[in-house]
């Protein structure tokens, strides 16, 4: 391992800890409100509403509550899956899910598909995936918690549309990354759609 890439992993630890501890400051209210506002978002995105396969994520307590938009992926017709993780360290697949009764308590008392009856998906079928992060760059450049499941699974989902789902407070000027990281094309935040890569002067995109 170079000294390069040690500096790297260094300075990612370094913002890792120091976001988190930001983001954890957040008040439940805070994170229902700004959720709310996040899903009103997406659910005008023509992604969104073209997309007949998405994934989403099972939301820590301090991230963008998914659920909202997983109740409305349904009643819109649209197959809805989320990551399960497997035995394997840092490999993931999709699982669909029907109905929130598939889903049980796993590590950390977090909700994940109900192991016992799992229906994974091709990602090569995906037209949109929503990203969780610790942070985003205005490039769409990802900090996540290091152990590289999306950056692992991106590479197969050939077709989607990756957007970050971020707290606007959580999007940073830049972030370090190696030849394995993976970004995304849009951030979606409480207040707008971003269009990421096109500098940090010219990448809202906002459907209001």
């Amino acid at each position: 391992m170079n000294k390069k890439t040690v500096n790297s992993r260094n300075v990612k630890q370094q913002m890792r800890v120091e976001l988190l501890a930001k983001r954890r400051k957040l008040t439940r209210e805070v994170i229902l409100t700004q959720s709310d506002n996040m899903a009103k978002k997406l659910y005008e995105w023509p992604y969104y509403q073209q997309a007949t396969t998405i994934m989403l994520f099972l939301s820590m307590p301090d991230e963008p509550s998914m659920m909202n938009i997983i109740e409305h992926a349904w009643q819109q017709g649209k197959t809805v899956c989320v990551p399960h993780l497997r035995e394997q360290f840092g490999v993931m697949d999709a699982a669909i899910i029907n109905s929130m009764n598939e889903l049980v308590r796993g590590k950390f008392n977090l909700l994940v598909p109900d192991p016992n009856h799992l229906q994974l998906i091709d990602p090569g079928v995906i037209d949109v995936v929503i990203v969780p992060a610790v942070a985003y760059d205005y490039a769409g450049n990802r900090l996540g918690m290091g152990a590289g499941y999306y950056d692992r699974f991106i590479l197969q989902a050939t077709q989607a549309i990756l957007i970050g789902a971020i707290w606007s407070s959580q999007i940073t000027d830049s972030v370090p990354v190696n030849q394995y990281d993976k970004g995304v094309q849009y951030l979606l935040t409480e207040d707008e759609i971003i269009h990421c890569g096109t500098g940090k002067d010219n990448v809202k995109y906002s459907l209001d």
